[in-house]
């Protein structure tokens, strides 16, 4: 008997891995599947939907298992629809659309609307919690769900309403529809003014090695793309951003979340790498001060998204209202230089 070529081999194969399965399709799959048919990326989709990205493969290998047929063509990083997934992607977005609009159908129902928003945990507890009291008192029939994630949120398939985001300048999301720029983001050291009045802040550049550096953990053990977008605010990229070499400081204090950052130089414990467009507040009300001054632009921005068509509903338009309105007054603090 002749053996087949390698070629061969490898065709016969996929096609036993394709070979389709009779249970029903995973409706969780699909929204994998429709995120990578949209972005053109599994690791974009992976981030959209806050997976990882060897999950959102796993969809997608178990799909085309189940469907029998390849959906993608891989391009190195990149990937695209096959013939196939081009007819199964026209399918898959009504059939969730129309799903989506049965749930949002569902909710009015009950009586009570409801606004959904996510964003990332430091400015839900630094910047968004403190100011929902106001929203609450002047709108108490409107009931607010607030769900962190670092990793962005796919708007259109996730269920969520508004979006509030920090992102690199050019992140292709911060141009997509229904997406608005609040403000800048720029980075300077920052210290408690107890920590002056002890002799333990520094009074010119030349003084930080000498001090206690706080920051945060995951620039240094989040995956690669993650840690590379975060040197950008961390003490690295603020040194960068002068054109100098970074020193070592006298000692490092590390915790992973921004907020618990903050909280530890309030508290006096050391410098932190202070990100102005958290902090503002603090800064302007003397809680914190810039001994060092010297701000860099960190390459980010925050902005403001909606889901298509959510903005019709009153509940959202409100919230929409509110929190544009909230910004512009975030932005008016005087806060020096």
């Amino acid at each position: 008997m002749r053996k087949m070529d390698d070629g061969a081999q490898r065709q016969a194969a996929a096609s036993a891995v394709l070979a389709p399965r009779s249970r029903q399709v995973d409706a969780g799959n699909l929204r994998g599947f429709e995120a990578a048919a949209r972005l053109g990326s599994f690791t974009a989709a992976a981030d959209a939907l806050a997976l990882t990205q060897s999950a959102l493969s796993r969809q997608i290998q178990t799909l085309e298992a189940s469907v029998g047929v390849p959906l993608f063509v891989r391009e190195g990083p990149r990937v695209r629809l096959s013939p196939a997934g081009e007819q199964f992607a026209v399918v898959v977005r009504q059939a969730l659309q129309q799903l989506d609009a049965a749930v949002e159908g569902l909710r009015a129902s009950q009586g009570r609307p409801r606004v959904q928003i996510t964003t990332f945990a430091s400015l839900a507890s630094q910047w968004l919690i403190p100011r929902l009291g106001e929203f609450q008192s002047a709108h108490p029939d409107i009931d607010i769900a607030v769900e962190t994630f670092d990793n962005l949120s796919d708007l259109e398939t996730g269920g969520l309403d508004i979006a509030i985001r920090r992102l690199r300048d050019d992140n292709p999301l911060a141009r997509a529809p229904h997406t608005t720029f609040l403000f800048g983001e720029e980075i300077t050291p920052v210290c408690s003014p107890a920590l002056a009045q002890t002799g333990r802040a520094p009074g010119a550049l030349d003084d930080l090695p000498r001090c206690v550096w706080i920051d945060d953990v995951r620039i240094h053990s989040a995956p690669p793309i993650a840690r590379a977008n975060m040197q950008a605010l961390s003490w690295g990229g603020w040194y960068a951003g002068l054109g100098l070499p970074q020193p070592e400081p006298q000692r490092w204090l590390r915790f992973n979340y921004t907020y618990q950052v903050i909280q530890a130089a309030v508290a006096g414990q050391g410098v932190a790498m202070g990100q102005i467009g958290l902090i503002r507040d603090l800064l302007a009300a003397g809680t914190l001060i810039a001994p060092v001054g010297r701000r860099v632009d960190a390459g980010y921005g925050y902005y403001l998204a909606v889901r298509s068509g959510a903005q019709q509903r009153p509940e959202v338009a409100a919230m929409l209202q509110w929190l544009q309105q909230q910004f512009t007054a975030w932005q008016a603090i005087e806060i020096g230089d």
